[in-house]
């Protein structure tokens, strides 16, 4: 059987605390040794001088509308905007339709998986009934189906007792909970952070302390019950203070902020384009340099996408009624280097642990490093190309991307997934 080999290229492997020139091998799925006394007809070489190698880059925040798409975003084309933004595996959130909790419902969502998906897509069960916060789904049948997480992400449940309970029920199970900290009660019309901006552009205000007060309650439960949550999209400075107090006490809890908190602040709104609208929403530049420190220093443990595709005509309109969601997969490795590369702080071992090595660790998923024996999901990345997104020209069905037309330096070349090429720029 074929041998793969990358060679030249500049290894990053956080977990084997390899940072420097080698070749990586591979063969059928698997990460091996390099081969002795082997005809080297045998092995396909990959020239990757001057290239960056490292493991497949983890998401946990995959959104899909529709599982069978039709014209919108599907498994198919959310996957290969995945593999293009060298992520080889994802985890597919559960506000899609039909809705993820129940057993015969994850069973169909598996079987399209499996027959459409071009990366690894992991599923996340619903936390409560139908994602409604007021009953909880069966969560040890969906465990017995596949699902290794839940949440009712983009919601939370805003019933205390419920979500508490769920989170005990969880652990009994070894599921991951994760959470988007919102109260709806001081943010169910925000579209803007609450603040002078919004104010002068009239629209309603997301204050932190809606996502605040909702981390210190996951923070409260998780050491209650002394089991894990894992808090999603984290945007606010004192969101910041809160975890890194909690992980100073040995709390296990653990979160991520997207890449399009760390490289925008509030200012991107004013021309009231929805592509900037998100959940939560984009805020001062406080936040943003709280959040770059805070992912550097490894209080934030993760970088998610929050990939979230809308058609043209559901997001192109009002500000304040357009939903809250942009797409992200492509452009998420790219806009982190260009955000990160210029301070003190920043290496390349630290941004792929963020990627790809700590999501692997919060998911317990046999990815994120290439150690001998894994699977070969790997990624190629070339810091020198310079390139233009351009939604229209992007893997993606959806083009709600805050970053059109936007310049980035260094851009991913290819994927490989269980050893085999997902996506290729040639």
């Amino acid at each position: 059987m074929s041998i793969t080999c990358l060679k030249g290229g500049r290894v990053i492997d956080p977990v084997n605390g390899v940072n420097n020139i080698q070749d990586v091998y591979f063969q059928k799925e698997t990460i091996i040794t390099k081969p002795r006394n082997i005809d080297t007809e045998l092995i396909t070489t990959i020239d990757v001088r001057g290239k960056i190698i490292f493991p497949g880059l983890v998401d946990l925040r995959f959104h899909l509308k529709n599982i069978t798409g039709g014209q919108t975003e599907n498994i198919l084309s959310g996957t290969q905007a995945a593999a293009a933004g060298g992520y080889s595996s994802v985890l597919l959130m559960p506000d899609i339709s039909p809705k993820p909790d129940n057993p015969g419902t994850i069973q169909f969502i598996q079987d399209r998986i499996i027959k459409h998906a071009c990366v690894k897509v992991l599923l996340c069960g619903n936390l409560t009934k139908d994602g409604k916060g007021e009953q909880l789904a069966p969560l040890g049948s969906l465990q017995e189906t596949g699902v290794i997480a839940i949440t009712d992400c983009p919601k939370t449940s805003q019933n205390n007792q419920i979500f508490s309970k769920g989170v005990e029920y969880a652990s009994m199970f070894g599921l991951l909970v994760l959470d988007l900290p919102r109260d709806m009660s001081l943010s169910g019309n925000g579209s803007a952070h609450d603040g002078p901006l919004a104010l002068k552009m009239g629209l309603g205000g997301y204050p932190r302390i809606a996502e605040e007060l909702y981390v210190q309650r996951a923070i409260s439960i998780a050491q209650s019950i002394d089991t894990k949550i894992h808090l999603t999209s984290i945007s606010s400075k004192g969101s910041v203070e809160l975890i890194k107090s909690a992980k100073d006490k040995g709390i296990k809890i653990s979160a991520d902020v997207t890449a399009n908190h760390l490289y925008f602040n509030e200012n991107c709104i004013t021309g009231f384009n929805p592509n900037f609208k998100m959940s939560p929403p984009i805020r001062e530049e406080i936040d943003r340099v709280s959040l770059i420190n805070a992912l550097l220093e490894g209080t934030i443990d993760c970088v998610s996408t929050a990939h979230n595709p809308f058609q043209e005509h559901e997001k192109n309109v009002e500000y304040d009624l357009s939903p809250a969601g942009v797409v992200g997969f492509e452009t998420t490795l790219s806009s982190c280097y260009q955000t990160l590369k210029e301070h003190k702080k920043f290496c390349w071992t630290k941004l792929i642990k963020a990627m790809s090595s700590n999501p692997s660790k919060i998911l317990e998923i046999d990815t994120g490093s290439l150690s001998i024996g894994t699977p070969a999901d790997v990624a190629v990345f070339d810091p020198n190309i310079e390139w233009e997104y351009e939604a229209r020209n992007s893997f993606s069905q959806a083009t709600n991307s805050p970053f059109e037309k936007h310049l980035f330096q260094g851009k991913i070349i290819q994927t490989f997934v269980n050893g085999k090429i997902a996506f290729d720029l040639k």
